[in-house]
């Protein structure tokens, strides 16, 4: 009997439909879709901009050094088009910290319409890699120079270097050319109509040692055993900023109680065991570290042996001046050192807080540990 009234009712509705179809005599407008939903051309600043079809997309190479920002984009369209954001509008491509931002731009015309997505950018080229027989320059790119190591007694009038750098761009002198480089000599690369120059040094002698890097949350990040705390490894930075940008680090509940979860001064973490270092004090003069924490104190970084021998305590002053913010402290290591560093142990706020009345119980955060080699 259900399935009866079920058909009743949708034949009822199909003649509702019909009748009223039948009183209306208003012809439903057609659609046209022959429309022009190109964008035909993108210049900005006199440059053109590539026009990729497939995927609706457009992006723009700017000089180095240009503004990204209130750009005005001459655009042509087919006939009858029309676009938003329109041509000539002033349109900012990054923000004011200088992180690119991508564009939607919409064509309409007829009755259909077409999305693109546009990025504007500036020239960057840089040399990747820089090496003369085996050695291997260092490359700074913030700085653009480069320092290369060479064996003492070695002819630096007459030196081959072998470049690698942005494909597209040209460089001078050329990648094999025969160099002299009895005083630094410029690489220039020419890219998109912008120049970029590396200062590049050869030094006869032994490289000093580079900056050993123990944990930076990223690429080094070894894991950290709780001392007296529970211990959150590859925590969100809380603050990045010019100071430390990494985006994780360690972090750890620093309570006021006198309890073994964060209660101690010596409640931190450690590096040993598995994730244990190799650190040679003839070599290394000192360790650094970020910290951030909500009160001033003292840091503590205890150094040992394996087997938690030879035991040396390092203390620096988190400063008042600056609470709440990424603060690099730098540990020397004793003169009088002479056994190797195995062991890193970490206590962010040494200080006793139980009757510390200024002392909330709250997250503490390290990162960006190194050691530095002697000078």
């Amino acid at each position: 009997m259900k399935k009866i009234y079920q058909k009743l009712f949708v034949a009822m509705c199909v003649l509702c439909m019909l009748a009223s179809s039948a009183c209306d005599d208003t012809e439903s407008p057609s659609l046209d879709f022959s429309g022009d939903v190109d964008i035909h051309s993108f210049v900005v600043n006199g440059v053109e901009g590539t026009i990729n079809e497939e995927n609706s997309s457009i992006s723009v190479i700017l000089p180095a050094g240009s503004d990204l920002t209130a750009l005005t984009p001459q655009i042509t369209l087919g006939e009858g088009a029309v676009i938003a954001p329109a041509s000539d509008e002033p349109v900012d491509f990054s923000d004011r910290n200088g992180n690119l931002l991508n564009v939607t731009y919409t064509v309409t015309n007829l009755s259909i319409y077409r999305k693109y997505d546009v990025s504007v950018d500036v020239a960057r080229a840089d040399i990747t890699s820089f090496k003369i027989g085996s050695a291997e320059g260092d490359i700074d790119k913030t700085n653009k120079t480069i320092v290369i190591y060479l064996p003492e007694g070695t002819d630096i009038t007459s030196l081959i270097p072998i470049v690698e750098y942005t494909e597209g761009a040209a460089l001078t002198p050329e990648s094999g050319a025969v160099v002299d480089f009895t005083s630094p000599v410029t690489f220039t690369l020419d890219y998109l109509g912008s120049l970029f120059k590396y200062e590049v040094t050869v030094i006869l002698g032994e490289a000093p040692k580079p900056v050993l890097v123990i944990y930076n949350g990223e690429d080094v990040s070894p894991i950290w055993a709780p001392i007296a705390s529970t211990i959150n490894n590859g925590y969100a930075n809380p603050k990045r900023d010019a100071v430390n940008s990494t985006s994780t680090c360690v972090a750890i509940m620093r309570n006021k109680e006198d309890t073994d979860d964060g209660g101690k001064p010596w409640s931190g973490g450690a590096l040993w065991g598995t994730y244990k270092v190799d650190i040679d004090p003839a070599e290394y003069s000192k360790i650094s570290l970020m910290v951030l924490k909500e009160a001033a104190g003292d840091v503590q970084i205890e150094i040992q042996s394996d087997g938690e021998q030879n035991k040396d305590w390092l203390k620096v002053f988190y400063s008042a001046e600056a609470i709440g913010e990424w603060q690099e402290l730098i540990f020397e290591i004793p003169e009088s050192r002479t056994a190797v560093i195995n062991n890193i142990l970490v206590a962010p706020h040494v200080n006793e807080t139980v009757d510390d009345q200024t002392f909330t119980s709250h997250m503490i955060y390290w990162d960006e540990l190194k050691a530095y080699p002697k000078e």
